[in-house]
């Protein structure tokens, strides 16, 4: 891997200056003050790397959770798509740049995942809404509380049995707390949508995951065998993965988002449909999170370039009416008028004719 360029902060705001960029709303640097000490110039080495990260593009950011704590990584993308730098600050303060490729990001965030260890596959890809993905994350709130409660009174118990109200009230305790070792918590400190769902709601959505995660008898719940899997291996994840690809269209910053859950067995994804807020469930390796940002990065790219085109076309369109104007107004010579009575020319504003007095 390429090593690593170390650089002050001054020198990277006096390239900015001397370039006349204006940092992109995706860039570290973006609405930084200019720097007023002057400071010694980049090395030729340093420049596309740094101008990377000024303007922008497209980004790539992980967040990973682990028991080693949190880490957070960003990466950006240039504007022809054809460079990836990856960018963080020292403790000291000082910014590191290093160039790197879309494998690169996959690999490490597969080693994050210990995706060295091959994983279960089991069949979980589902599509669910916003609500439904609640009520899934309380039936597994629902089962490691009564597995952990079977476990205090040493009576490991086999088939648990629950209700809507039960899983309900174990995934709000969930979701206000901020234990990370537990699966909802963690979602939570991902996840950017709404997991604040009412008891209504929640189990109106409980029947879309019946009768893959769980299956419903006269009275009680209890889980599927798929749902018994899940509930095992992922209540308590390993590691949490966030990926994040960012870009900018007709002036916005738009975002797409996977995360990946590592179990005792198993590593899924969850994807994110900003539109319409479903979460699709789903097995992964690490190809498919390599695949997943190229994907996105070329879309990300191809919003970027499309809304480029379209500016600059608006803004040529606006130059050139502008333009026609100006010339019309400049050579158009005035109108004469005459008077009515002597036929004589009127000069411009009078208002009595010169030639026969007559009141215009």
């Amino acid at each position: 891997m390429q090593e690593a360029l170390k650089i002050d902060i001054r020198q990277i705001m006096q390239f900015i200056a001397d370039e006349k960029i204006t940092p992109s709303a995706l860039s570290p640097f973006y609405a930084e003050e200019p720097s007023t000490n002057k400071a010694s110039k980049l090395d030729a080495a340093s420049i596309p790397v740094v101008r990377v990260v000024c303007d922008p593009t497209a980004s790539v950011s992980a967040k990973i959770i682990s028991p080693d704590g949190i880490v957070v990584t960003r990466i950006y993308a240039d504007k022809r798509g054809q460079m990836l730098v990856r960018h963080w600050l020292d403790k000291d303060g000082s910014h590191n740049f290093r160039q790197v490729d879309e494998k690169d990001i996959a690999d490490e965030a597969a080693l994050r995942l210990m995706l060295d260890i091959p994983p279960a596959r089991l069949d979980v890809d589902t599509e669910m809404s916003e609500a439904s993905f609640c009520a899934f994350l309380g039936l597994i709130d629902g089962w490691r509380e009564k597995t952990l409660l079977s476990l205090i009174d040493r009576k490991p118990g086999g088939k648990f049995l629950f209700t809507v109200d039960d899983l309900y009230a174990s995934f709000r305790r969930s979701i206000s707390s901020n234990d990370l070792r537990w699966l909802t918590p963690l979602v939570k400190e991902l996840y950017s949508g709404n997991l604040d769902v009412s008891p209504s709601v929640f189990k109106a959505a409980f029947k879309n995951i019946i009768p893959k995660f769980a299956e419903a008898g006269a009275q009680n719940i209890r889980l599927s065998p798929l749902g018994e899997e899940i509930c095992s291996t992922l209540g308590a994840p390993l590691v949490a993965l966030k990926l994040t690809v960012s870009g900018i269209k007709n002036g916005a910053i738009f975002e797409e988002s996977i995360i990946g859950l590592r179990g005792m067995g198993i590593y899924c994804t969850m994807e994110f449909e900003e539109d319409n807020r479903n979460v699709t469930l789903k097995n992964s390796s690490g190809p498919m999170i390599e695949l997943y940002i190229h994907s996105k990065l070329t879309e990300a790219l191809k919003a970027s370039t499309e809304s480029e085109a379209h500016r600059s076309a608006k803004d040529s369109a606006q130059t050139v009416e502008v333009s026609s104007e100006s010339v019309t107004t400049q050579y158009q010579e005035p109108v004469k008028k005459f008077c009515a009575e002597c036929g004589k020319p009127l000069k411009p504003g009078a208002k009595f004719c010169a030639g026969c007095g007559t009141k215009i």
